[in-house]
């Protein structure tokens, strides 16, 4: 009686409502938190049973017609044996019921408020629809084994296998799709989790719904229950796309570091205060200054920075002012010697329009910038030599035209026998042809003089108006004896437009001679 005494006190202090039933299924037993739920049912004495007290919800929900369906499924139910379920009371909560079978053949029923417990499910799981991910909880227990306690509906679409399934069998479902190596490793960083209580994050290889290979990313929470129960509560989701992008972007960092060795230039970047901060190894090799040495520092700080080099002020003009710089040349004294760099960049801005800095590249020059230098000196000399050759040409034409104009006047005099006759008729023939070497020998020291005035810039030209019939007619008499001694016929057609032109009388009158001459000497 002391038992059963305990046993009542407690029953009537608990938060379950429990209600116990003899063999033919009359209540012999309610306690006070079922006469609380469901005041409805009463009166409690006389030992009404179970039908009877169905009958008395029925008549109070009389006007509720889903409600009477529920209390017939719940009869059947009864008479079947009994089971567990929910359904709403009278005042909207939702109850969880259990039937007990007794082994004298009764029935022990007990009645739990679930109404917070299954709102915070319904929210859950609505949540979760809208999650891009499978939420889930999972438990390591005291003996090391993992558990499932919680999977939602989405991890179907991430893996092909219900939510069910996991909760189940959590080691099964999860070694359907992975590797025995990925396994390992899954299970070796939930085991450094749980040993450090730290935030669990892994990306693991699955075999898809159509077989392909697709990547999930877990994140998870974790802590520890009393019991030494250790949860993680996270989310998993579909990885396969940033784990790809990630191997393409590694792949593109590998290619452009790839190109970047191979280079002949070098790439630099600077942040918006000039500081450097990249600089690739091509420009150690090419300098020998160590590139971290100059990474994080302003490029005013380098040794080899020469403040009074035209190309660095050009270059800082450009960098104050933010321009592009193309090709600036500048000259660099490093542990390889000095350098000759051309530099291209541009100005670096973010979509907010703010200065980032420059990136660009680098060229060593050097060797140009000497062929440059030796071509200059060699265009120098070639010209002082120029200038040489000419200054030799005019003096020595000058030199010449003095004895050939004596030789010239001597010949005429005696070919026109001023002092009496030559005697022999051979003598006046040599008479002749020196006068007309002389007179050829002029003509070409002319043209030399001539060519030494071009070439020495010293050559003026007296513009006038001039009758180009006239000038004609004197070139023709110029070379009128040459024709002649030649036995070439020299006559002449006039179809000139233009009667008067302005342009210097000794050159065209030389242009006419020499076209003559050319005409007379190739007829």
């Amino acid at each position: 009686m002391a038992v059963r005494a305990q046993l009542t006190f407690a029953l009537e202090r608990t938060q379950t409502a429990v209600t116990v039933w003899d063999a033919e299924d009359r209540l012999i037993y309610a306690n006070d938190r079922y006469r609380e739920l469901f005041p409805y049912t009463g009166p409690f004495e006389g030992r009404p049973t179970f039908a009877a007290i169905q009958d008395r919800v029925r008549r109070f929900f009389q006007h509720n017609p889903s409600l009477q369906t529920l209390i017939d499924d719940r009869i059947e139910l009864r008479r079947r044996g009994g089971g567990a379920g929910d359904f709403v009371s009278a005042d909207g909560r939702i109850v969880h019921f259990h039937d007990i079978a007794t082994p004298d053949g009764g029935v022990v029923t007990t009645y739990e408020d679930v109404t917070r417990q299954r709102s915070a499910e319904a929210t859950l799981s609505g949540l979760a629809k809208t999650i891009p991910g499978a939420i889930f909880e999972l438990r390591q227990h005291r003996n090391g084994r993992l558990s499932c306690t919680y999977m939602s509906d989405r991890i179907h679409e991430l893996t092909g296998i219900s939510a069910a399934t996991f909760v189940a069998d959590w080691s099964q479902a999860i070694g359907g799709i992975v590797s025995d190596a990925a396994m390992e490793r899954l299970d070796a960083d939930l085991g450094a989790a749980a040993a450090r209580l730290t935030d669990w994050h892994a990306e693991f290889p699955i075999s898809g719904p159509d077989g392909d290979i697709r990547w999930l990313r877990g994140q998870a929470s974790t802590r520890r229950l009393p019991d030494n129960t250790v949860v993680w509560s996270g989310l998993l989701t579909d990885g396969t796309q940033s784990v790809e992008s990630n191997a393409a972007l590694t792949a593109s960092e590998s290619r452009f570091r790839d190109i970047i060795d191979i280079a002949s230039d070098w790439i630099w970047e600077t942040d918006a205060e000039g500081r450097f901060i990249f600089l690739s190894e091509r420009f150690t090799e090419i300098s020998g200054l160590p590139t971290e040495q100059l990474v994080g520092h302003h490029r005013t700080d380098l040794a080899a920075y020469d403040a009074k080099d035209p190309g660095l002020i050009a270059l800082e003009d450009d960098m104050r002012a933010r321009r592009p710089v193309h090709g600036r040349r500048l000259r660099l004294t490093t542990p390889n010697g000095v350098l000759q760099i051309s530099l291209r960049a541009k100005p670096i801005f973010n979509d907010a329009g703010a200065f980032l800095g420059y990136r660009g590249t680098g060229t060593d020059v050097s060797r140009e910038h000497d062929y440059v230098q030796r071509l200059r000196e060699a265009m120098l000399e070639a010209q002082t030599a120029n200038q040489a050759k000419s200054r030799f040409l005019a003096s020595m034409s000058h030199d010449l035209r003095t004895p050939l104009n004596a030789v010239m006047g001597f010949s005429e005099m005696m070919q026109a026998e001023v002092f009496g006759p030559v005697g022999h008729p051979r003598y006046a023939e040599y008479i002749r042809d020196i006068r007309m070497s002389a007179i050829h020998l002029l003509e070409l020291i002319d043209d030399l003089l001539d060519l030494a005035r071009i070439e020495s810039g010293r050559v003026e030209l007296v513009q006038e108006h001039l009758v180009v019939a006239d000038l004609i007619d004197e070139a023709m008499t110029l070379v009128a004896a040459r024709c002649q001694a030649r036995g070439v016929t020299l006559s002449t057609r006039s179809s000139v437009d233009v009667a008067v032109v302005r342009s210097d009388r000794r050159a065209v009158k030389q242009i006419l001679v020499n076209l003559l001459t050319n005409a007379a000497k190739y007829t």
